[in-house]
């Protein structure tokens, strides 16, 4: 029971840290600015004391603190290896590369897709402001990656790996559900698809070291994007800088052919290494 109760506790658990970082967070930022309590009490624009309070440094912070308090909860529920979570001794790093390779064309194959699908991004302008501030570009390139990978597969998969479950069910699992938390529809179906390719490579790795490594390599490139480029950034089109769709479809499903053809070399070949004590 533990094996499916645990990774659902800890999924709520930051879930709820979440929720409860950014509103206590957006309390602080309140009480520290009484202009916006006058705001509120001369009926002002809802939605722009709401963007204030809101701001991409109280949701950076809000990420990192609900973030390690989540860590905090899988330690107390024994749900992280500590011994192996973060050992570089045991990677394999010349498949390691391999697979960083593999995953670096996915993602490319995956951004195409997922500008084809052209979902509502939710989180575009919250994201832009998040890059411009030390803490938010650190939060989303940095930390938080980090911590996701502690969260989503050592704490989700790893945990349902070492009680016996089957190791599609747990990658699967930990992949939906890494997708589905972000809760905005332009992220998801990337998020699950990234999540499923990060899941393979934490089963054959056994940490999050590699996993850690591509996780701050894609978001550290759209952090980068969105620094660089400001607003200008929402407008970018990759499909019309590849030259077209007819091209970014074949470019795309190219990089998707390779990927799943490197992937599958490292999973035969890559071999976890035995700890010395």
């Amino acid at each position: 029971m533990k094996k499916v109760l645990y990774p659902i506790l800890a999924v709520i658990a930051f879930v709820f840290m979440q929720s409860a970082a950014g509103v206590s967070i957006a309390v602080f930022e309140l009480i520290k600015n009484p202009e916006l309590i006058k705001q509120m009490k001369s009926g002002g624009d809802p939605n722009a004391i709401l963007n204030d309070l809101m701001s991409g440094d109280v949701l950076a912070w809000g990420i990192l603190i609900s973030g390690i308090v989540t860590i905090g909860v899988l330690a107390l529920l024994k749900m992280i290896d500590w011994k192996q979570v973060l050992n570089v001794k045991m990677i394999d790093w010349k498949w390691s590369v391999v697979s960083i390779i593999a995953c670096a064309f996915g993602i490319f194959s995956v951004n195409i897709l997922e500008e084809m699908a052209d979902l509502p991004n939710l989180m575009e302008d919250e994201f832009t402001d998040m890059s411009n501030s030390l803490i938010g570009a650190l939060s989303i390139g940095l930390i938080g990656p980090i911590i996701e990978e502690f969260i989503f597969r050592e704490g989700v998969e790893g945990y349902m790996l070492r009680n016996g479950v089957n190791k599609w069910v747990a990658i699967t699992a930990s992949a939906l559900v890494f997708g589905i938390i972000h809760l905005n529809p332009a992220q998801v179906p990337f998020a699950v698809t990234i999540g499923f390719l990060l899941g393979i490579i934490y089963y054959k790795t056994g940490n999050i070291v590699i996993t850690s490594i591509l996780h701050i390599l894609n978001n550290s490139v759209a952090v980068w994007q969105m620094y660089t480029m400001g607003e200008a950034a929402k407008d970018f089109s990759l499909i019309e800088w590849l030259g077209g769709q007819g091209y970014a479809v074949g470019i795309g499903c190219v990089c998707a052919i390779l990927c799943s053809v490197l992937l599958r070399h490292f999973w035969k070949a890559y071999q976890v290494k035995k700890i010395e004590n």
